[in-house]
């Protein structure tokens, strides 16, 4: 399925997916909602007078972004593939400067935000590498993004063959996942490249919550879910595998001046 009429598929069938994954059951609030406010604490360590969002869906970050001087006015951009999930961001973030667009090929100019956000995007495009050089040409300070990665019992298992990849990522509304990543792949190759430093990374829900969910867990056992989940952190082989995925990535003085003089 062509990924533009899948996502504006998504967009009418799923009609609060944020609200849901951030505010809605104890299991999404437990994965998703983890990933959310740690993106929001580590925004708020930042200096930046404008953000873009590459791949914003309905809205939620740039609704609840706040900079390191929240009394500074705050340019906000939200770029998606989807016209629905744009008229929900509209209503979610109406002081946001929306555009239809693909992450792949970002109509912005080189250099142009202090901050680029992408969140769980890399790993549902055909050319994760591509939107990944977008998101570095266009940012002028800071990069920060989060891939949905593998935790560690479903890589276990997937190397024993005891599950496998499914076999048509866009199935079901919600899922679309094309590739399995690590940010640790992002962070030691793809941002070297790009002359980008990695200031932080996070890899945390090592236990496989979806799994849990499914087979309707008691939510009651979650403060002990999270507390195995930190024992697991201590690992250095979990270092590696969890479900939610975070780099700050800052870009160096010498690569903006470099692309400025090629513009």
């Amino acid at each position: 399925m062509e990924l533009r009429k899948y996502y504006e598929k998504e967009a009418k069938l799923l009609p609060n997916h944020q609200k849901e994954m951030y505010f809605g059951d104890p299991w999404n609030r437990y994965r998703h909602r983890t990933r959310f406010l740690t993106l929001l604490k580590i925004m708020k360590t930042l200096n930046f007078k404008n953000i873009l969002e590459a791949g914003c869906a309905e809205g939620y970050y740039l609704k609840f972004t706040v900079s390191k001087h929240p009394s500074t006015e705050l340019h906000r951009v939200g770029l998606d593939i989807s016209k629905g999930y744009l008229a929900k961001a509209k209503i979610n973030a109406p002081k946001a400067t929306l555009v239809l667009g693909d992450a792949s090929n970002l109509p912005f100019k080189d250099n142009c935000f202090d901050l680029v956000l992408c969140t769980e995007l890399l790993e549902h495009v055909p050319e994760p590498k591509s939107v990944f050089s977008e998101l570095a040409r266009t940012s002028n300070k800071y990069i920060l993004l989060t891939i949905a990665g593998e935790n560690l019992l479903y890589y276990l298992m997937k190397q024993l063959k005891l599950i496998k990849p499914e076999a048509d990522p866009y199935k079901e509304a919600g899922h679309g996942h094309i590739h399995e990543m690590k940010i640790n792949d992002i962070t030691s190759k793809w941002a070297p490249e790009k002359h980008l430093k990695t200031l932080k990374r996070f890899v945390n829900c090592h236990l496989p919550i979806a799994f849990l969910q499914r087979h309707k867990i008691p939510t009651l056992l979650i403060p002990l879910i999270q507390f195995a989940d930190k024992l697991i952190d201590r690992l250095p082989v979990a270092k590696e595998y969890g479900s939610s995925q975070i780099a700050l990535l800052e870009k160096s003085p010498r690569q903006q001046q470099s692309e400025e003089q090629i513009t």
